[in-house]
């Protein structure tokens, strides 16, 4: 057995203080978009723990779009893909985009337990990671999908000092941002894209 990743993770721990979740924090994973047609062929969510979610799930045109089983997630980390943006009749593709960048998981980390402890009484295994693409605009949220039609979604008294539990997108339940970037676009797809054939 390799014990060299949880001797540095306790060194890291012992002498900077630093804390690293190796906790999953959801199984489950949407992509979708507020803006209309897009095309996710690859996007990658690598976590703290180097556990990668993939949401690339192809045609998306809606919030919260598609979901499937990402496995478990940790605190994410960094993320990376290609997408691109359909026309208003969804047929052809007008805009191609790429992103690689780091996420700031000692705030995501943050900001999940935020969420976690927001509610007086709601407790749920049922949250999920949500990535919106919206043109260059890449979003990723984190939500217990709490919906109040259905729930108890009573917020503590001060739950939220930082102001991190926001409404989502479609204003049905409470979401915090992890990461919200742009990404690099082109006219034409970049080499060694999915999109380029």
């Amino acid at each position: 057995m390799n014990d060299k990743p949880f001797i540095l993770l306790m060194y890291c721990s012992l002498l900077t203080g630093c804390s690293i979740s190796l906790t999953p924090v959801t199984s489950i994973g949407t992509a979708g978009s507020t803006t209309g047609y897009h095309s996710i062929r690859v996007m990658n969510v690598k976590d703290t723990t180097g556990v990668n979610a993939g949401f690339g799930y192809g045609a998306v045109s809606s919030y919260s779009g598609k979901s499937a089983d990402i496995g478990a997630i940790s605190i994410p980390d960094e993320i990376n893909g290609f997408w691109a943006k359909y026309n208003a009749e969804g047929n052809k593709f007008i805009a191609f985009y790429r992103i690689n960048n780091q996420i700031d998981n000692e705030l995501a980390g943050l900001k999940i337990n935020a969420l976690r402890d927001f509610y007086k009484s709601f407790k749920t295994a049922n949250t999920a990671m949500q990535l919106i693409v919206d043109g260059p605009r890449v979003r990723l949220l984190y939500t217990m999908n709490c919906f109040s039609k259905l729930d108890d979604c009573t917020p503590r008294e001060n739950a939220d000092p930082n102001g991190w539990v926001i409404r989502s997108p479609d204003n049905t339940t409470e979401v915090v941002v992890l990461f919200d970037g742009t990404g690099e676009a082109s006219d034409t797809p970049f080499p060694g894209s999915p999109y380029d054939k």
